[in-house]
C-alpha cells in the first residue's frame, strides 16, 4: 500500500475535517432516510459566488434565466404564461421550502407540499394560443441569453472591489427580466407543433459533461500546476434552429407510451440542446411532477454547458444540488462526479488565475494610486477569486457522496482533481484524508496528482513525506509495468522533478544531486530510445526541479547559470530562459533579466509575455529608451493581440510622464486597434472594449495631473481613440473638451472639427450637460465655425444637431432658427464632406492662390539661424556627436528668443539624432515642433513642412530599430494625404533583415516597392539601390537587370552604389561577362564616385572556388589603388586570402598585409588573423601554425574574441581530422562569451559527421533554433545524415528549409543534393 508510514495521519485528522454546519447538513441528508426534516437544506446558499447574485437565498428557478427585451410581453398583453413576481425579494427555493416547513409545524401533515405554492415565484398557466412575436428560433434565444449574461456594456467600466456585489446583482436582474420571454417562446413553438415525438430527435454526438480524461500518458515540460485542465471539455450547443422544442404540453395528458419529462431531458442532453432543458425542467415542476435524478443530471449538464462566467456556473450547480436534496432526490455517482469535477477544476483555476493576477499586480500596481491593481476590473476579479470557496464545498460534497451507500466510491479522476486542488491550496490534511480513502477502497490512482502532493509536503518542510510519496509512486509504477492497471497515466519525470525540488527546498541539495545522477545513469545508454528518454528526463528535471526551485527562492542568477550549464534541448532551453527572464524582470533583477533576454530567440511563442515583463521592469527603473525597444518587439509580435493592453497602458503613461504626450497617445491608439482586431467574437470583443475604456480613464487621470494642458492635436488623438472604441469616456471626454477654447478650435482640421461637434452635441443631447453653460457655449461656437467655413455635414450629424438644438430651445430661445439661417447665408465655397469613420482621414481643403502661399508661421521664421543650424550639421569639422550638440544649442537659442526655425531644420535634426542613435533627442525635437509650429493642414506650406518632419521621423524610427513607431508616423502621413519619401521606403527595405528576420527578403522588398508605387512615390536611386541589393542577394539577376534598366529609362542615373550592387549580384551567379562589362561602364561614367565595394566584389569573385585567379584579384586591387581608393578592412582580408590560398602561395606576403594595415594607421582585426589561421590549417595542413596564430590573436589586447577566429580554428581541426579537440574549443568559446554562428555550426557538424558522431552533430543543430539556421546549415546537416545513411532525417532537415520560402536558386542546390542521394 502506498503512503503506509503516514496514512495514520489521515485517520487521526478525520475528526478535524469539515465539522461546520453546512457539511453536517449535507452528510445528514445522505443517511438512511436521505432527508431530515429537522435539518435545514441550504448548505450552499452562502457559496462565495452567490454573494454576487441578486438574492441571498438559493434560487433554482433563477439559475437559467434568459435575457429578452420582451420579458413582459405575455403578462401585458393578457396572454397566459410564466410570470415573474419581482415584488418578492426572496422568491427562491428557500422561501418555497420554508413555507413547507411552516405547514409541517402547524398541522403535522406528512404529505409533500403542493405545486400551488409554486406560483409565489413562477406561475404556471397553460397558454391557449400562441403569443405574437414569440416564434423566435433557438439560436436567437441562445444569443439573447449569452448577451445578457456576458455583455457588460450597461454597467460602469471602472468599479471598485466594494461594488462587486452590485455588479453581479445587475447581471442577475438582466437574466431574470428575460426569463419569461424565452420560456414563452419555447412553449409557443411546442403548442404550434401539437405533439413532438422523441424519436424525431436529430442524431447529434452527445457531448461529455461528466468527468473527462485529462491525464495524458505524456510528460509535461514545465510546471505541475497545469497538470489538470481548468475547464472541462464541453461541446457547445448547436447553433441551428431546432424543430423539436421538447416541452411538456398543458393540454396533452401523459400516457404509458408517451416520453416522460426525464426522457425528454435526457434526449435533449444527448442531442446537445442544452438551452431547452431549463424550460422543460420548469414545466415539469409546474405539472407537479417530481424530478428524477436523470432530470437533475441533465439540468446540471445544461448549467455547465451554457455560457456564463465561471463563478456563476459554480453557483448555479450548487443551487441545483441543493434543490435535489430539498426534494429528497438522492444524487447518483454520475451527478456527484460531474459536480465534484466542476468544483475541483474551479478550485485549480482559482489557484492559477490568482497567481497570474499576483504577477500582474506586481508589474502594474504602482500606476494607479489607491488601488492594488492598475485596472478596477482586475481588482474586482481578484476579489471574486479571494472569496471563492469552491474547494470547501467540493470537500463537503465529497463527504456526502462517500457517506451515501449508493455511491461510497467515486471515479479515479475525481480523486485526482480533488487531491491536486487540496495540494495546490495547501490543505494537506484533506489531501491525506482523500488519498487514504482512495487507497482503502482500492481505487486506481491518477499519476498526475503525485507531483503536486510531493510539492505540498515540501512547502511544509516535510521531506520524509515527500520521499515516502515518491516511493509509493515508484512501487505503483513498477507494479503498473507488470500488470498495466495500477496507475492511470505515467508522470515519472515530473515526479522526479518534484522530488528534486523537495530536496532543494529542504536544504538537502546533495541528496538531490545524487538522486539526479542515479536517474541519469539508469537512462544512459547507446540505445536511441533510452537517449530520447534521457533528453526528456533531463529537460523536465532541470526545468521543473532545479531551475524552478531557484526561481521560487528568487535566485535568478543561479537559475540562469543552470540553464547555461545544463544540456537541454533547444525548445526547452528557450522555454526555461523565458521563465527565468520573466521572473527576474518581475522581481527587478535587471542584470539577470537582460542577460537571459539576449539568449532568447525573437520567434519564441512566449515573447509577448517576456517583452511585457521587460517593458514593465525598465519603466520601473525609469529607463524609457530601453523600454521602447521592448515595446517595439511586443507591438510587432504576431502573438501580441489582447496581451498588449496593460503594456500599452504603462508605456503610454511613462511617455506622458516624460512629456511625450503626442507619441504616447498615438501609440495607445494604435495598440487599442490591435487589441480589438485580435478578437472576433462579440462578447470577448465587448469585454476588451470595456478594458480599453478603463485604460483611457487611467490615461485621462494622469493627463489631468500635468501642469500644462495638452495640445489640440493630442486632444483629438485621444477623442479619436474613444470613438473608435465605444464612444466618449466620462469624465475624460469632458476634461478634454474643457481644454478646447476658441483658439484651439480655430486650428482644428475639418474632420476633427466635426468629431468634436458630434461629441459635444451628443453629450448635451443625452441630458447630462443640458444646463451646463460651458458646454452650450462651446457648441454655439462650433456651429459658428462650421457655418463660417461652409463645411458640408453628413445627414447623421445634421440630425444630431437639430435634435440637440431642439432640446436647448428652452434655455437658448431661437438657437435652432439662428443655426438654420447661418447655414443658409454662409458663404458658398468648395468644401469637403466629412463622413463618420473609425479611421480619421484628412479632408480635401479648397485652396486659392493666396491660400497656397500663406504660412501663418512665416513671420517668426529665423532664416539666418536656420541656415546656421543646417551648416553645422552638414559642414562641421568636429565629430558628428559634437556637431549635433552644437546644432541643438543653436536651435534652442533661436526658440528661447521667441523665433522659429524652418521645417527643414526639424527634419535634419531628427535625421542626425537617429544616425547617432539618440532616440530621446528625436522625440524632443518632434515635441518642440508640435508646440512651436502646430500642424495646420489647411495651409499648404505648413502641410508640406510637416510632411517632411513626419517623413524624417518615419526614417529615424527605422534607423534606431523602432519599427512600431515608424508605422505610427507612416499612418499619420497617410492621414495627411501624403506618403513617406522614396528614401524612407529604401530604409524599409534595407532594415528588413533586422526587423523581420524573413527568409525571403527579396519578396518582402518587392512588396515594399509595390506599396511605394501604390502611394504615388517617385523612386530615387537610393530606393532602386536598396531593391536591387536585396534581389542580388537572392540571386534574382534577371529582376536586378529589369529594375536597373527601368531606373535608366526613368532618367535616374545609376550611382557607384548601383553598380556595386549589380556587380555583386552578377558575381553571385557566376556571370563574369556582365559583371566585367558593368564594371568598365561604371569606371567610364562621368558622375562616377570611386568606392571600394565594387572592387571588393570583383576581387572576391576571382578569388572564389570557381576562378581562383590571383592575377585577376591583384589586377583589380591595382585598379583600385590607381583610382586613389583607400582599401577597406575587407580589401585587406581578400589580399591575405589571395596570397595565402591561391597559387603562387606567398605566406610572407600574406603576413606582410598585417604590417601594411598598421602602416596605414589602423589595427588588424580578427578577420585578418582568421584568414591566416584558415590558410595555415586548411590549405597547408599546418595545425600547429594555425594554433600559434590563434593564440597570438587572442593574446592581442586590441582584438576582441570573435566568432571568425573560432570558425577558422574549427575548420582547421576538421581539415586535420582532429575532431576530438572540438569540445574543448567549444567550452573556451563559451567562456569568452562568443556565440555560435551558423558558420561555426557548419564546421563542427561537418567534423562530427566525419567522426560518425551524428548525435553530437544533431544536438548542435537543434540547439541553434530554427530562426538562426542558414541555408548552409541545412545543407551541412543534410550531408551529415546522408553520410550515416539516414535519409529520413535528411529529408526532415530539407523539408524544414523548403518551408522557409528561401529563393529558388538556394532551394535548388539542396534539392540537387537530395536527388543525387536518391532521397
Amino acid at each position: 500500500m502506498v503512503f503506509k508510514p503516514f496514512t495514520h495521519l489521515a485517520r487521526q485528522s478525520l475528526g478535524k475535517t469539515l465539522t461546520h454546519g453546512y457539511a453536517q447538513s449535507v452528510v445528514a441528508a445522505t443517511q438512511s432516510s436521505y432527508a431530515s426534516t429537522a435539518t435545514p437544506f441550504g448548505p450552499f446558499s452562502t457559496h462565495a459566488a452567490s454573494k454576487f447574485n441578486k438574492h441571498g437565498s438559493s434560487q433554482l428557478h433563477g439559475t437559467f434565466q434568459h435575457a429578452s427585451t420582451q420579458s413582459g410581453g405575455a403578462s401585458s398583453s393578457g396572454q397566459q404564461g410564466f410570470a415573474l413576481e419581482s415584488s418578492r425579494g426572496d422568491g427562491g427555493l428557500a422561501a418555497y421550502y420554508e413555507a413547507w416547513q411552516k405547514q409541517q409545524r402547524s398541522n403535522g401533515s406528512t404529505k409533500e407540499w403542493k405545486q400551488f405554492q409554486f406560483p409565489l415565484r413562477i406561475g404556471w398557466k397553460g397558454p391557449s394560443t400562441m403569443p405574437e412575436g414569440k416564434g423566435a428560433d433557438k439560436e436567437s434565444s441562445t444569443q439573447l441569453r449569452s448577451n445578457a449574461l456576458l455583455d457588460r456594456s450597461s454597467l460602469e467600466r471602472a468599479y471598485s472591489t466594494s461594488a462587486v456585489d452590485d455588479i453581479k446583482q445587475a447581471e442577475d436582474v438582466i437574466a431574470e427580466a428575460g426569463s419569461l420571454a424565452v420560456v414563452d417562446e419555447a412553449i409557443a413553438k411546442e403548442i404550434s407543433s401539437f405533439r413532438v415525438q422523441s424519436t424525431h430527435l436529430p442524431t447529434v454526438p452527445a457531448p461529455e459533461v461528466s468527468v473527462t480524461d485529462t491525464y495524458p500518458n505524456s510528460q509535461q515540460s514545465l510546471g505541475v500546476v497545469g497538470t489538470f485542465s481548468s475547464n472541462p471539455q464541453q461541446s457547445s450547443t448547436p447553433t441551428g434552429s431546432s424543430q423539436h422544442s421538447l416541452l411538456i404540453q398543458e393540454d396533452t395528458p401523459l400516457t404509458p407510451t408517451s416520453p416522460t419529462p426525464t426522457d425528454i431531458i435526457i434526449e435533449l442532453r444527448n442531442a446537445g440542446y442544452y438551452e431547452e432543458i431549463p424550460a422543460v425542467f420548469q414545466a415539469m415542476l409546474a405539472k407537479d411532477i417530481q424530478p428524477s435524478m436523470g432530470a437533475y443530471n441533465g439540468l446540471l449538464a445544461a448549467a455547465i454547458a451554457m455560457p456564463a462566467a465561471k463563478h456563476q456556473v459554480v453557483s448555479k450547480a450548487l443551487n441545483i444540488y441543493t434543490d435535489a436534496i430539498r426534494r429528497h432526490v438522492v444524487p447518483d455517482k454520475a451527478f456527484y462526479g460531474t459536480l465534484l469535477e466542476l468544483l475541483s477544476r474551479r478550485a485549480i483555476e482559482v489557484y492559477q488565475t490568482k497567481n497570474a493576477m499576483d504577477i500582474k499586480r506586481s508589474q502594474y500596481c504602482n500606476l494607479n494610486p489607491g488601488s492594488s491593481f492598475m485596472l478596477p476590473s482586475d481588482e474586482s476579479e481578484y476579489a471574486i477569486l479571494i472569496a471563492d470557496d469552491a474547494l470547501k464545498h467540493a470537500l463537503s460534497i465529497f463527504d456526502a457522496a462517500i457517506s451515501n451507500p449508493r455511491v461510497q466510491v467515486l471515479p479515479s479522476e475525481i480523486y485526482g482533481l480533488l487531491i491536486t486542488a487540496c495540494a495546490l491550496h495547501g490543505q494537506n490534511e484533506d489531501m491525506i484524508r482523500l488519498y487514504t480513502h482512495l487507497e482503502e477502497h482500492q481505487v486506481v490512482p491518477v499519476a498526475s496528482m503525485f507531483p503536486p502532493i510531493i510539492d505540498a509536503y515540501a512547502q511544509d518542510g516535510d521531506l520524509n513525506s515527500s520521499v515516502q510519496c515518491y516511493e509509493g509512486y515508484r512501487n505503483l509504477a513498477m507494479q503498473h509495468d507488470a500488470d498495466g492497471t495500477s496507475l492511470i497515466g505515467r508522470y515519472d519525470y515530473s515526479v522526479y522533478a518534484a522530488l528534486v525540488k523537495s530536496f532543494m527546498r529542504c536544504n538537502r541539495s546533495e541528496r538531490g544531486h545524487r538522486f539526479i545522477a542515479s536517474i541519469y545513469s539508469s537512462l544512459d545508454s547507446d540505445v536511441a530510445e533510452h537517449r530520447a528518454r534521457l533528453e526528456v528526463a533531463r529537460d523536465i528535471i532541470v526545468a521543473d526541479g532545479l531551475v524552478q526551485h531557484q526561481i521560487d527562492i528568487r535566485q535568478f542568477g543561479e537559475a540562469l547559470d543552470l540553464v547555461k550549464t545544463q544540456r537541454l534541448t533547444p525548445s526547452t532551453r528557450h522555454k526555461v530562459l523565458a521563465c527565468v527572464c520573466s521572473a527576474a524582470a518581475n522581481s527587478n533583477d535587471r542584470a539577470t533579466a537582460v542577460e537571459a533576454y539576449k539568449s532568447i530567440e525573437l520567434s519564441t511563442e512566449a515573447m509577448p509575455s517576456i517583452a511585457s515583463s521587460m517593458l514593465a521592469m525598465e519603466l520601473r527603473f525609469g529607463k524609457l529608451d530601453e523600454a521602447s525597444k521592448y515595446w517595439s518587439v511586443l507591438y510587432e509580435s504576431p502573438n501580441g493581440g489582447a496581451s498588449l493592453m496593460e503594456p500599452a497602458a504603462i508605456y503610454t503613461l511613462a511617455l506622458i510622464k516624460n512629456g511625450q504626450v503626442n507619441e504616447a497617445l498615438i501609440h495607445a491608439r494604435h495598440a487599442f486597434a490591435r487589441v480589438r482586431s485580435s478578437v472576433n467574437t462579440g462578447v470577448a470583443r465587448d469585454q476588451l472594449k470595456e478594458k480599453i475604456d478603463e485604460v483611457i480613464e487611467l490615461i485621462g487621470k494622469h493627463l489631468a495631473l500635468r501642469e500644462n494642458r495638452i495640445s489640440p492635436q493630442d486632444t483629438m488623438t485621444l477623442l479619436g481613440a474613444m470613438t473608435e472604441n465605444k464612444g466618449p469616456v466620462s469624465p475624460v471626454s469632458e476634461q478634454l473638451l474643457a481644454g478646447l477654447g476658441p483658439a484651439e478650435i480655430s486650428i482644428l482640421n475639418w474632420h476633427d472639427l466635426v468629431l468634436v461637434l458630434n461629441i459635444e452635441a451628443a453629450m448635451i443631447s443625452d441630458g447630462t450637460f443640458l444646463h451646463d453653460i460651458g458646454h452650450i457655449a462651446r457648441l454655439e461656437h462650433l456651429l459658428n465655425v462650421v457655418s463660417q467655413r461652409g463645411l458640408t455635414l453628413d445627414e447623421m450629424t445634421l440630425q444630431l444637431i437639430e435634435r440637440t438644438l431642439g432640446q436647448l430651445e428652452n434655455h437658448r430661445p431661437g438657437i435652432s432658427a439662428r443655426w438654420r439661417n447661418a447655414r443658409q447665408t454662409a458663404r458658398q465655397a468648395p468644401s469637403a464632406t466629412i463622413s463618420h469613420s473609425s479611421v480619421p482621414s484628412m479632408a480635401v481643403v479648397a485652396s486659392t492662390p493666396f491660400a497656397d502661399a500663406y504660412d501663418p508661421y512665416a513671420a517668426k521664421m529665423d532664416h539666418n539661424g536656420s541656415n546656421i543650424v543646417l551648416n553645422i550639421l552638414e559642414n562641421g569639422r568636429a565629430g558628428r556627436r559634437s556637431n549635433l550638440n552644437q546644432a541643438l544649442a543653436q536651435f534652442q537659442t533661436i526658440h528661447r528668443l521667441g523665433r522659429q526655425t524652418r521645417y527643414s531644420v526639424y527634419a535634419k535634426l531628427i535625421e542626425t539624432a537617429a544616425t547617432e542613435r539618440r532616440g530621446d533627442v528625436m522625440f524632443d525635437i518632434l515635441r518642440t515642433a508640435r508646440q512651436s509650429v502646430p500642424l495646420l493642414p489647411q495651409h499648404p506650406p505648413v502641410l508640406a513642412g510637416w510632411s517632411s518632419i513626419l517623413d524624417s521621423m518615419t526614417g529615424a524610427c527605422l534607423t534606431v530599430g523602432n519599427r512600431a513607431g515608424a508605422s505610427d508616423f507612416h499612418q499619420e502621413l497617410l492621414q495627411l494625404g501624403t506618403a513617406p519619401s522614396a528614401n524612407t521606403y529604401g530604409l524599409y527595405i534595407t532594415t528588413l533583415k533586422e526587423f523581420t528576420q524573413t527568409s525571403d527578403e527579396a519578396n518582402e522588398a518587392l512588396d515594399i516597392w509595390n506599396r511605394a508605387k501604390q502611394e504615388g512615390v517617385e523612386p530615387t536611386s537610393f530606393l532602386y539601390n536598396a531593391l536591387i541589393g536585396k534581389l542580388g542577394k537572392a540571386r534574382r539577376v534577371d529582376d536586378c537587370k529589369y529594375y536597373f534598366y527601368e531606373m535608366q529609362n526613368r532618367g535616374i542615373r545609376p550611382t557607384s552604389v548601383t553598380y556595386g550592387t549589380m556587380i555583386n549580384g552578377l558575381t553571385r551567379v557566376n556571370d563574369q561577362y556582365s559583371a566585367e562589362m558593368l564594371f568598365n561602364e561604371m569606371e567610364s561614367m562621368p558622375n562616377y564616385k570611386p568606392r571600394a565595394a565594387p572592387y571588393n566584389s570583383m576581387m572576391q569573385y576571382f578569388q572564389g572556388d570557381n576562378k581562383k585567379d590571383s592575377q585577376k584579384v591583384l589586377e583589380y586591387y591595382s585598379r583600385m589603388r590607381s583610382n586613389r581608393i583607400e582599401p577597406t578592412m575587407h580589401t585587406y582580408k581578400l589580399l591575405i586570402d589571395t596570397y595565402a590560398a591561391l597559387e603562387p602561395i606567398d605566406m610572407a606576403a600574406a603576413e606582410g598585409v598585417l604590417d601594411t594595415i598598421r602602416a596605414s594607421g589602423q589595427c588588424p582585426e580578427a578577420v585578418h588573423y582568421a584568414s591566416l589561421i584558415k590558410a595555415k590549417g586548411c590549405q597547408h595542413r599546418d595545425l600547429g601554425g594555425a594554433w600559434q596564430t590563434f593564440k597570438t590573436a587572442m593574446a592581442n589586447p586590441e582584438i576582441q574574441p570573435h566568432a571568425s577566429l573560432y570558425q577558422a580554428m574549427f575548420e582547421s581541426m576538421v581539415a586535420n581530422c582532429q575532431v576530438e579537440a572540438i569540445d574543448g574549443l567549444l567550452r573556451d568559446m563559451d567562456m569568452q562569451g562568443v556565440r555560435t554562428t551558423p558558420y561555426i555550426a557548419n564546421a563542427v557538424i561537418r567534423g562530427w559527421a566525419t567522426a560518425d558522431n551524428i548525435a553530437k552533430a544533431r544536438d548542435l543543430y537543434e540547439s541553434m533554433g530554427k530562426a538562426s539556421r542558414e541555408p548552409s546549415t541545412y545543407e551541412e546537416m543534410t550531408r551529415a545524415f546522408l553520410a550515416v545513411n539516414d535519409p529520413n532525417h535528411a529529408r526532415e532537415v530539407a523539408d524544414e528549409m523548403f518551408s522557409r520560402a528561401y529563393p529558388a536558386p538556394v532551394v535548388a542546390k539542396l534539392q540537387k543534393l537530395l536527388d543525387s542521394a536518391g532521397v
